[in-house]
């Protein structure tokens, strides 16, 4: 009986395709005085239809901070005009919407009309509330832009059947009822979360969102680093967010370049998880000892000296380090001066360890920086592993 009823959808909406088909001049000439209202009206039907296939999270904090990113970048896309590279950049406020689908998948999708998903296992991908900003301001571009009105257009064009239907409905005002409400709602979410809107909305959606980004107060290498970690995991671009459009190296490079032409720095550690350098305490001989940790090893422990407390110096070796780090050091900028118990960077000394201080690590002070300049140069390796694509 449900195969009767999906055939007999599937003929309805056939045959009144057939119908419309004599419209294709007219639907493909429509202006953008017609996006808007239709969009949002079969927007809703689509996300009727992902309400029933799939299970919505309630988890108040995640929706909290999803929603809290997202209406901040819809704030934006509802008042200011993004040039669009594909599809139309004339505002047209949306009531957006911004859920999580209690699902596995590393994905995100729009319908029309501004609402957007989540996925779960998005949300356990991102490393950072600006990756998180990067991917919904793609997403909200993508409704912004109206690239779905776009795709149908461009599929109308070529007398694709199922596109002049859904095309007709979102500009000429038909009634979702006339094609089947279930159909056209099932068609538009599965068209949205597939990616399936073309390279060129894509690209579009990577560009504007970086735009969108720093109007809405989030650092757009957020996108960056969540393109170029995403791209080093393959089996996450086949069966999620780009499973329609690889993720190649030029997209990466392109989402670099928006930023780059805004003249923003890019400090990938700033967006990610990254290794940092911390001050931690360790009792020795009964004696809290200030100790300065990387990649969850000591590299030093540092005596008092010039009027300075141990925890001071170790505080000042940990920012240094981590200045270091974040200006994008490479790993032939780096040395060890044994003789002289130093660690080099850009010829400068970024710690300095004193006989004090290497006895504190029962070694000598040429040892301690010999050893601490290693540990270095493979954090810097695993962030240049990271960028690869």
């Amino acid at each position: 009986m449900a195969t009767i009823h999906w055939i007999s959808r599937l003929l309805i909406a056939f045959l009144i395709a057939l119908a419309l088909a004599a419209q294709v001049p007219v639907i493909a000439a429509s202006t953008d005085s017609e996006l808007g209202p239709n969009e949002v009206k079969v927007g809703k039907e689509a996300a009727d239809e992902v309400k029933k296939e799939y299970k919505l999270s309630d988890n108040a904090a995640d929706l909290k901070r999803v929603r809290e990113i997202g209406n901040k970048l819809a704030a934006v896309a509802n008042k200011k005009m993004i040039d669009a590279m594909y599809g139309s950049s004339k505002v047209t406020p949306f009531e957006y919407t911004f859920d999580i689908i209690e699902d596995k998948d590393v994905n995100a999708f729009c319908v029309p009309g501004g609402h957007v998903y989540v996925y779960r296992g998005l949300l356990n991908f991102v490393q950072s509330d600006q990756e998180l900003a990067g991917v919904i301001a793609h997403e909200v571009t993508h409704a912004a832009h109206h690239h779905m009105v776009y795709l149908l257009k461009k599929q109308a064009a070529l007398q694709n059947e199922m596109a002049v239907a859904l095309l007709a409905t979102m500009l000429s005002g038909a009634k979702g009822s006339d094609i089947d409400n279930v159909l056209l709602g099932t068609q538009l979410y599965t068209i949205a979360k597939s990616n399936g809107y073309g390279m060129q909305a894509e690209r579009d959606a990577d560009n504007s969102a970086v735009l969108l980004d720093v109007e809405a107060g989030y650092n757009p290498v957020g996108l960056l680093t969540f393109l170029e970690r995403l791209a080093q995991q393959p089996e996450l671009v086949d069966y999620g967010i780009y499973r329609s459009h690889p993720l190649d190296e030029d997209r990466v490079k392109a989402a670099k370049a928006a930023i780059e032409k805004l003249g923003l720095p890019i400090n990938r550690r700033a967006t990610t998880k990254s290794i940092s350098a911390i001050v931690k305490t360790e009792k020795i001989d009964g004696v809290d000892q200030p100790e300065v940790s990387l990649a969850d090893k000591v590299i030093y422990r540092p005596a008092p000296a010039d009027g300075k407390t141990a925890q001071d110096r170790a505080q000042e070796v940990a920012t240094a380090i981590n200045n270091m780090l974040d200006s994008g050091l490479m790993i032939s900028q780096l040395r060890a001066d044994t003789a002289n118990g130093a660690v080099i960077a850009r010829d400068k000394a970024v710690m300095i360890v004193s006989d004090a201080d290497a006895k504190l690590m029962n070694e000598t002070p040429g040892q301690v920086a010999q050893a601490a300049a290693a540990i270095i140069r493979n954090v810097i390796l695993m962030q240049m592993v990271d960028t690869v694509h």
